[in-house]
């Protein structure tokens, strides 16, 4: 439902209350005048309370469908432009949003960058439609073991982003351990093969890290940790390699 659809409704809902309540009001009067020969204090009064009671209800329950109608289509483009259709997470719009809202906090972040790795093989082998399957199976694995409260999103093609909070630091131990949990990340993905009808997929990543320095921006952050990817597949894809 689009927005000049809901107005144009809603101008009829408008007429159709003041004509109903007009029609009301007159057929009441008439009724009135018809028996009693004219129309009394009393019959004003209960003409007054029964046009409300008439016109109210079905009204008020055609605006508040409208209203629930138009929330929901509001709902479905919020969807549509913050979720990837695929995979069912985040978008590029959407992490890069809220990716920019954590970093202005000013707590310390872990970004990674993570790239499926030679994407276009498992395309070529099982088609298309196996490679989206692919996806999917990578971002729920990605899903069920990032570091809980992270921003996962699906940034394009093959790849993903991830940005979490490090834990406390404790002279550097806190990187140590925010690089320890993508690494299991790594290894989960690359020990739980896709099944497929044409034969078994081996879906490995390469991951790019970065920690985000005071003050930094996305756009700085996301840039040292795709050059920290490409250093990943440079070195033989299936790794992580940390940006300086």
């Amino acid at each position: 439902m689009n927005w000049g659809s809901t107005k144009l409704r809603l101008v009829l809902v408008g007429i159709g209350v003041v004509a109903f309540s007009v029609l009301t009001s007159l057929l009441a009067t008439h009724a009135s005048f018809t028996m009693s020969g004219e129309v009394t204090y009393r019959d004003s009064m209960l003409v007054a309370l029964i046009i409300p009671l008439l016109v109210a209800p079905p009204s008020y329950g055609y605006v508040a469908w409208l209203s629930w109608k138009l929330k929901k289509a509001n709902e479905r483009l919020d969807s549509l432009a913050h979720q990837d259709p695929l995979t069912g997470l985040s978008n590029r719009r959407a992490f890069v949003e809220a990716a920019t809202a954590r970093l202005s906090e000013g707590s310390a972040q872990m970004l990674a960058m993570i790239d499926i790795d030679h994407f276009k093989r498992i395309n070529d082998r099982i088609g298309h439609a196996g490679g989206d399957n692919a996806l999917k199976h990578a971002a729920d694995l990605l899903r069920r073991s990032a570091p809980k409260d992270a921003l996962l999103a699906r940034l394009g093609g093959e790849e993903f982003g991830l940005l979490f909070a490090l834990p406390a630091d404790d002279g550097g131990a806190a990187a140590s351990a925010a690089a320890a949990h993508v690494e299991a990340m790594r290894l989960q993905l690359e020990s739980l093969p896709l099944i497929t009808p044409q034969g078994r997929i081996d879906v490995t990543a390469s991951f790019g890290l970065a920690i985000a320095r005071a003050d930094e921006t996305l756009d700085t952050l996301l840039s040292r940790a795709d050059l920290a990817l490409y250093a990943a597949k440079h070195a033989g894809r299936n790794r992580l390699h940390m940006a300086m």
